[in-house]
């Protein structure tokens, strides 16, 4: 896929099929309560790629786990119609089914009318349903502020690449939340902007030619969104780095790979579900599911991964005041979610 560049200056049962931390809920309309003894949650691609996928599978068994209930990992479901993964589900006994795509908007809600088996839903606020659908919004924007402000203290170029392997509003979002924290920090930076394809989620070869190319404009820091297009950024930093040239750190998100590639790895932002499946049980049990479960900074479900001992002082210490400001409300963090307004964004923070 091409890419597109401006320079804006407890049982745990795993289903594997074919490729076809408190939460604010709002409230929702009370119905009849019904116990759950199995969750299920469908990811599009494998729980391997230590990122969006695997986040939702990890968090579903640990908190079928800690509430001794059944979990299902649905994975690898693609993101073409999953209706029949979602009857397949429904089927063995699933009580509750997490849509976990941005993809599966539509298809979950028209299941749950037509099924009556409740889901929950990603992005999708007015899906809302009482009894039948609730939306999981992530506040992700505001850890990506930090990631931002992380960028400016570390780069020595002031160079500062974003990639991202497609637009969807998670991507989004973090995109101006980071680029704002970037310029509030360091005005004078220069931003790299770079689109892998259309949903090129899982194109590493075409995220490794993306990187390759920032790291060539100069940029020694990169914020990559890519899920499984991530292996491809890390892959050109490290060998950028191995080959004796300044070195280059990467800023991930939503996963933790710092087993495999912590020498490479600035920070992540991180997403932890546990919170958000503990609520989605807990209304459904009691008979207030319907309602928009949001993950942020200030509850937990979206922050910043422990950063590396060798961040300086003076940087921790910008980081940890930004976030304050931003839990206070002093510092607003822009929520834009369409590709069209995130470019305009960009552009004002860093025109020409």
């Amino acid at each position: 896929m091409s890419c597109r560049w401006f320079v804006a200056g407890v049982v745990a049962v795993v289903l594997q099929l074919p490729s076809f931390a408190a939460v604010i809920a709002q409230e929702a309309t009370p119905s009849a309560g019904r116990e759950v003894a199995q969750i299920a949650v469908i990811t599009p691609a494998s729980r391997t790629n230590q990122g969006w996928d695997q986040q939702a599978a990890d968090a579903l068994e640990t908190v079928a786990a800690e509430l001794g209930i059944e979990a299902v990992v649905a994975e690898n479901a693609g993101y073409e119609d999953i209706t029949p993964i979602l009857r397949d589900v429904a089927d063995g006994g699933a009580d509750l089914i997490v849509c976990h795509a941005s993809g599966y908007q539509t298809v979950c809600p028209e299941f749950a009318a037509e099924s009556g088996v409740p889901v929950a839903v990603i992005e999708n606020p007015s899906a809302v349903s009482p009894g039948l659908v609730s939306d999981i919004e992530t506040q992700a924007q505001e850890a990506a502020y930090l990631a931002g402000v992380l960028a400016a203290g570390t780069s020595r170029s002031g160079t500062i690449g974003v990639i991202v392997s497609g637009e969807p509003p998670t991507w989004n979002f973090m995109t101006v939340g980071f680029a704002e924290g970037l310029k509030a920090t360091r005005p004078d930076a220069r931003l790299l902007y770079g689109v892998i394809g259309e949903a090129a989620y899982d194109d590493a070869a075409g995220a490794k030619r993306a990187a390759e190319q920032q790291i060539a404009a100069g940029a020694d820091v990169i914020f990559g969104m890519g899920d499984g297009a991530s292996f491809g950024m890390l892959q050109a930093v490290e060998e950028h780095n191995a080959g004796g040239g300044e070195p280059v750190r990467f800023i991930d998100v939503i996963g933790d790979k710092r087993a495999e590639h912590g020498a490479s790895l600035l920070t992540s932002v991180l997403f932890d579900y546990t919170g958000v499946y503990h609520q989605l049980i807990a209304d459904l049990e009691a008979g207030t599911f319907g309602a928009i479960s949001t993950m942020d900074l200030d509850n937990g479900g979206v922050r910043l991964l422990d950063l590396p001992e060798e961040v300086p002082a003076a940087v921790r210490e910008a980081v940890v005041e930004a976030e304050r400001g931003i839990v206070e409300g002093r510092i607003p963090v822009s929520a834009i979610g369409d590709a069209e307004g995130m470019r305009r964004r960009l552009a004002e923070l860093f025109p020409g």
